[in-house]
């Protein structure tokens, strides 16, 4: 078993074959800031980038999975910054658990809101405890959260009434509407995440890898949507919540926009003469 102690929130040992990331920050519901996302992110990539390890199991110490963005730390951020200032810095999850090469396994037990949710939802193979719960409840806060995944994933309508009302999907709903694979006591959580990232760590070398990418493949209209309109938000940052001040790039963008119009009418009254 190899372990490291560079992080400072965030557990990372590799045993097996089976790279183990733990969250901790259990007195915030593992709540990021940006020194734990990007340690949370390092260490996916390390575990992408290893030889030995075949499979990655995810979790979060204490009472929760992880309850997202840390709020009053953002609002620090954006308030000795700017308001895009954690849009600018925060990627999101999706290309280090679902374009990660690797098999990832979630193990979610308590709140796996928002950005925890994204994470818990983004992964291969989502196992939970009864006490789980989902959701984006930033939409309560005036956040509108990018949810392409939940569209794809529950359809539409169903989507569209979860985010907007910000609810809670208990780990029964959840099972129903297939975003966990199973439902598991809370006391085996654990032991069944290592069971099952032990019978994919032992396929023949290169086959988890290989499935992942062809079922992957069937879903790439989703990722590339995700992906790339998360990348362009984050690069952008276009919006943080509903009515704060555009980016340059985006004023620049709707100055350009009016520019064409006018001169459009313009044309149009002149042809009128």
């Amino acid at each position: 078993m190899t372990t490291t102690a560079e992080y400072q929130y965030v557990l990372y040992e590799v045993d097996d074959g089976i790279a183990a990331i733990t969250m901790n920050r259990p007195e915030k519901l593992n709540a990021h800031n940006l020194q734990m996302y990007n340690e949370v992110i390092s260490a996916f990539q390390r575990a992408g980038e290893d030889d030995k390890v075949r499979v990655i199991t995810v979790a979060g110490n204490g009472r929760a999975f992880c309850v997202g963005r840390d709020f009053t730390y953002s609002a620090e951020l954006q308030e000795k910054d700017s308001v895009s200032a954690w849009r600018r810095a925060f990627k999101g999850f999706t290309r280090y658990t679902l374009l990660n090469e690797k098999v990832v396994i979630a193990l979610v037990q308590g709140y796996a809101l928002g950005g925890g949710g994204s994470m818990a939802l983004g992964a291969d193979i989502t196992l939970a405890a009864p006490d789980a719960k989902f959701g984006y409840p930033e939409t309560r806060h005036g956040i509108a959260s990018k949810t392409m995944l939940w569209a794809w994933t529950l359809g539409v309508k169903r989507a569209k009434e979860i985010v907007a009302t910000g609810r809670h999907i208990s780990v029964a709903e959840a099972a129903s509407l297939r975003l966990v694979n199973r439902m598991v006591p809370a006391e085996d959580l654990r032991r069944e995440g290592r069971l099952l990232a032990e019978q994919i760590a032992a396929m023949p070398f290169g086959l988890p890898e290989t499935v992942k990418k062809q079922v992957n493949y069937s879903i790439r209209d989703m990722i590339r949507v995700s992906y790339d309109n998360r990348k362009l938000e984050a690069d952008t940052a276009a919006w943080d919540i509903a009515g704060v001040e555009p980016s340059e790039w985006l004023r620049g963008l709707r100055i350009l926009r009016s520019e064409a119009v006018r001169t459009g009418m313009a044309e149009m009254e002149s042809g009128r003469q």
